[in-house]
């Protein structure tokens, strides 16, 4: 996630604002947070390991970086986010990951689980898209820290792309593909709840105990009629549900798909071709290919994404061996099934 790939989105994400003026109130930057530029307070997220080159027979690490979205001021039901233009089909794998870690702005605090990360894909911004959401709960800073301090595993996205493919035939079913607003469901510890829930509901987080035994829930939501296969633009950034406006600093990183079906597929070619005497000729095909199947050389990703079935019949008949020879007529007639 580099910095100078993102932009600031400048359009208002809240319905209920004037768009003229929504960005006026809220401080809002961005920035990145890396191991070379902040050596020593920077801690790479569990797992994130920094590319090696070999560079004249040295071994040469390359920089490791984190967005960082700054907020301050963020007016209740309101939210900041920054974009980008992609083109990726999605269809192959089973999960969507990022690492976020959450702290206080230096001008002011937020308050657990009223700050809510978010990811925003889809065929545009405003009318068809899925949008993943995480209530952010507060974590060590990077200093002295070890990597699953500053990186908790309650502040993870961690999304089976299947549950974007269920809310998207509940909402067929149930008809609400068609709303002006995003239909909201639930997550809670890795079940989909089927029943819609409203944009601003507060998270049911239990920070009566300790923050680890807090149920893991997560919302995502749906508007329009997004292609899961064709998504074009992609969101990351923060929301504020709470009743009072939110501080904060939010470092997003590994944005990543992960587990993908590399599972092979198979195709298969049958031909007939047969005659009977000097009357007919029949030539028949079929051709049967399922999803997976490609060549040696293509990777997962340039594999079939389809099932096909192919059929072809083709019949030489000559008519004329069926008339009387006196009648002169040998013509023959090529028939092709519609």
């Amino acid at each position: 996630m580099v910095r100078s790939d993102w932009r600031r989105y400048q359009q208002s994400l809240d319905e209920d604002s004037n768009a003229a003026t929504q960005l006026e109130a809220t401080d809002f930057s961005v920035g990145i947070v890396g191991v070379q530029e902040n050596d020593g307070s920077y801690v790479s997220p569990p797992g994130v390991e920094r590319e090696q080159l070999n560079n004249n027979n040295s071994i040469v690490r390359q920089n490791e970086q984190s967005l960082v979205v700054d907020v301050c001021e963020l007016e209740s039901e309101d939210a900041r986010g920054v974009f980008k233009n992609i083109n990726v089909d999605m269809r192959q794998y089973k999960k969507l990951k990022m690492f976020i870690h959450a702290e206080d702005g230096e001008a002011g605090s937020f308050n657990q689980g009223e700050l809510v990360g978010f990811i925003r894909m889809g065929n545009d911004f405003t009318q068809n898209y899925y949008q993943i959401e995480i209530p952010l709960r507060k974590s060590s800073g990077a200093t002295g820290a070890s990597d699953t301090e500053v990186w908790p595993e309650y502040n993870e996205i961690d999304i089976p792309l299947e549950f974007l493919e269920q809310i998207k035939s509940l909402g067929i079913s149930l008809g609400t593909l068609g709303n002006e607003d995003p239909t909201y469901y639930n997550i809670i510890d890795g079940e989909l709840q089927e029943n819609p829930v409203g944009e601003f509901d507060s998270f049911s987080l239990n920070f009566s105990s300790t923050i680890n035994e807090a149920p893991v829930e997560q919302r995502i939501a749906i508007k329009g009629n997004p292609n899961f296969g064709d998504v074009r633009t992609l969101m990351v950034g923060v929301k504020n549900i709470g009743a009072n406006s939110q501080c904060a600093e939010v470092w997003f990183n590994e944005l990543r798909l992960a587990d993908m079906d590399n599972e092979g597929g198979w195709a298969a070619i049958m031909s007939m071709d047969s005659n009977i005497a000097d009357f007919m000729n029949v030539n028949a095909t079929a051709k049967r290919t399922t999803t997976g199947f490609g060549s040696i050389e293509q990777g997962p990703n340039e594999r079939s994404r389809e099932d096909l079935k192919q059929y072809d019949f083709v019949t030489n008949m000559n008519i004329g061996q069926l008339l009387p020879k006196k009648m002169g007529s040998r013509n023959s007639i090529q028939l092709w099934p519609k």
